[in-house]
C-alpha cells in the first residue's frame, strides 16, 4: 500500500484512534533513535580513528559533569505537565520561568567548580573544557518548554524535527573539526553546536513565547508530582553514571574511554526514546486497567521481538565489530561492549513498566525500584572493578539491571493483576530464537573469512535466520507475533 504526504498528514489529526497515533508516534521515535544512534554510531567510528582514548575519557569527564547538573536541573515539570489532564497553557510561563533558573545557577556552578572537578579526576586539561561546556547547561535552560505538546498531544513529528537537528549539527561540527584538529575540542565544540541548534528549533517548532508570569500556587501543584520525577532522575543519574563515574576515579581517563566507547554500540537498544511515545499513551487510557493490561502485553511483545536480536546480534559480533570499525587499539572494549548490550535489554523490562507507573499517577513505585538497583551498584561497583577492571564495572550494570527488570516486573503483574504466565510469553518466544540465532550466526562466522563484506553477510544470515523462526514458532505455538507485527503496520499504513 502506498504511502502518500496526505496519508502521513491524515495520522496526526485530532480524529485518529489513540492506537493509531500510539503507534505512528513510536514510528517517529523509532526514527529519531535510529537516526541519531547511526550518526553517534558514525561519529564514534570516525573519531575512534583520529583521536585517543585518553580524548574520549576526557570528553567522557565533561559529559559526565553535564549529566550530573541536567539531572539536578530537571524538576520533572514537564512529566507532570504531560500527566495533567486539563489544559496546561497557564503552567508554562511557570515551569519555563523554574527552567531557566536552574540553568543559569546549575551552570554557574559548574563553570565555578571546574577546577577541583579537574583535581578530582587529576585531570587538569579537562578545566577548560568544563569551562567552555558549562555554557551549554545555560542554553538548554533557556528551551522552549512548550516542546512538552509534542510529547503530551503524542505529535512525534515535530519531536523529531526538533530533537534531529541539533544531532545533525553536532555530528557536522565534531566531524570536521576531527578532521583539522585532531583533539578532543572537536567533540566540545560539537556538543556546543548541538544545543545551540536545538534551543532555536525548539522555537521554530511552536509558536509559544515565554512570559515571566511565575505563580507559587501552580509551581506547588506540579512539584507535588514531579518531586518524585526529581527523585528518579537524581537516583538514575548515579546509577547510569556511577559506573563510568568510578572507572574514571579509580582506572583513570584512558580506561574511561575504552569503557564509554564499549558502551556506544549497545546504547543503540536504549529505549527511553521509544518509551517516551507510550507514557502519553498510557496517561489516556490510565482509568481503563484492562486496557493498560492490553496494551502493556503488547507493547512488552514487540519490544521483546525487536530488541533481543539486536542485542544477540552485538554481544556475538562485538569482536569483528571493533576490528574492522574501530581498530584493534579498542579491544579492551570487547566483553564490556558484550555485557552491556545484555544490560541495555534487561533495562528495557523496567523502563517500559517504569512509564506504566508513571502515566497512572504511581511515581512513587518506580523511585523505589531504581534505588534499589542504586544499593545494588554502590554495593558492588568498587570490588568489582578491583578485581575485574571495566569488565568488572559492567558486570555490576547487567546485575543492577536484573534486579531492577525483576521489581518492576513483579510489581507491574501486581497492579495488573497479570499471571507470571502471560508476562513471559510475551518474552520466551523472542528469547529462544535469539539464542538459536546467535549460534547460527557463529557457526557461520567460523567458515568464512572476516573482511567488510563478509560482516554484513553475517547480519544478513541473523535476520534472515531470526525471521524464519519467529514464523515457525509462530504457526507452531500460536504466538500471535506475526499477527501483532500485521496489526501495528495497519496502523502506520491504513
Amino acid at each position: 500500500m502506498k504511502i502518500s504526504l496526505q496519508s502521513i498528514k491524515k495520522l496526526f489529526t485530532p480524529g485518529e484512534s489513540l492506537s493509531k497515533k500510539t503507534a505512528q508516534g513510536t514510528v517517529w521515535l523509532f526514527a529519531l533513535r535510529i537516526v541519531s544512534q547511526l550518526l553517534g554510531l558514525a561519529k564514534t567510528i570516525f573519531l575512534a580513528r583520529l583521536l585517543a582514548p585518553n580524548d574520549f575519557g576526557l570528553f567522557g569527564i565533561t559529559v559526565l559533569s553535564v549529566s550530573l547538573l541536567e539531572t539536578f536541573s530537571q524538576s520533572g515539570f514537564q512529566d507532570a505537565l504531560i500527566q495533567k489532564k486539563e489544559d496546561i497553557a497557564p503552567y508554562l510561563d511557570t515551569g519555563w520561568i523554574v527552567q531557566v533558573a536552574r540553568g543559569t545557577i546549575l551552570a554557574s556552578i559548574l563553570f565555578l567548580l571546574a577546577p577541583f572537578i579537574a583535581l578530582f579526576f587529576r585531570s587538569p586539561e579537562s578545566e577548560q573544557i568544563l569551562k567552555c561546556v558549562s555554557l551549554t547547561v545555560f542554553i538548554g535552560g533557556l528551551t522552549n518548554i512548550a516542546v512538552v505538546y509534542f510529547s503530551k498531544e503524542l505529535q512525534f513529528h515535530k519531536f523529531f524535527l526538533y530533537q534531529i537537528s541539533g544531532t545533525v549539527a553536532d555530528f557536522l561540527v565534531s566531524v570536521t573539526l576531527a578532521l583539522v584538529f585532531h583533539s578532543v575540542w572537536a567533540l566540545v565544540f560539537g556538543l556546543l553546536a548541538g544545543t545551540i541548534v536545538r534551543f532555536v528549533a525548539s522555537y521554530v517548532v511552536h509558536p509559544y513565547l515565554p512570559r515571566f508570569n511565575f505563580s507559587f500556587s501552580k509551581a506547588k501543584e506540579l512539584f507535588s508530582y514531579g518531586k518524585w520525577i526529581f527523585s528518579s532522575n537524581v537516583i538514575g543519574f548515579f546509577i547510569t553514571q556511577a559506573d563510568s563515574l568510578l572507572v574514571a576515579k579509580i582506572a583513570g581517563i584512558t580506561s574511561l574511554g575504552f569503557y564509554q566507547v564499549a558502551y556506544k554500540v549497545p546504547s543503540v537498544l536504549g529505549s527511553e526514546a521509544l518509551a517516551g511515545a507510550i507514557f502519553p499513551a498510557y496517561s489516556k487510557i490510565q482509568h481503563d486497567i484492562v486496557k493498560v493490561k492490553e496494551v502493556y502485553l503488547k507493547i512488552l511483545k514487540l519490544f521483546s521481538f525487536i530488541l533481543m536480536p539486536i542485542a544477540g546480534g552485538i554481544f556475538i559480533m562485538a569482536a569483528e565489530f571493533i576490528t574492522l570499525f574501530l581498530g584493534e587499539k579498542w579491544m579492551l572494549s570487547l566483553w564490556p561492549m558484550r555485557i552491556l548490550s545484555l544490560a541495555v535489554l534487561v533495562l528495557t523490562i523496567a523502563i517500559l513498566s517504569n512509564y506504566m507507573f508513571l502515566a497512572l499517577g504511581r511515581p512513587r513505585v518506580g523511585t523505589k525500584w531504581i534505588f534499589v538497583r542504586f544499593l545494588v551498584i554502590i554495593i558492588l561497583m568498587y570490588p568489582f572493578m578491583e578485581w575485574w577492571g571495566i569488565l568488572g564495572a559492567a558486570l555490576v550494570v547487567l546485575i543492577g539491571a536484573l534486579v531492577s527488570a525483576i521489581g518492576f516486573s513483579v510489581q507491574a503483574m501486581r497492579m495488573l493483576e497479570l499471571g507470571a504466565g502471560s508476562f513471559f510469553k510475551s518474552t520466551v518466544a523472542p528469547f529462544s530464537n535469539t539464542i538459536i540465532m546467535m549460534g547460527v550466526v557463529y557457526g557461520f562466522k567460523s567458515a568464512i573469512v572476516l573482511n567488510f563484506w563478509s560482516f554484513f553477510l553475517y547480519i544478513i544470515v541473523g535476520v534472515m535466520v531470526y525471521g524464519a523462526l519467529t514464523y515457525v514458532t509462530d504457526k507452531l505455538f500460536k504466538n500471535s507475533m506475526i499477527s501483532l507485527i500485521q496489526e501495528t503496520m495497519n496502523l502506520l499504513i491504513a
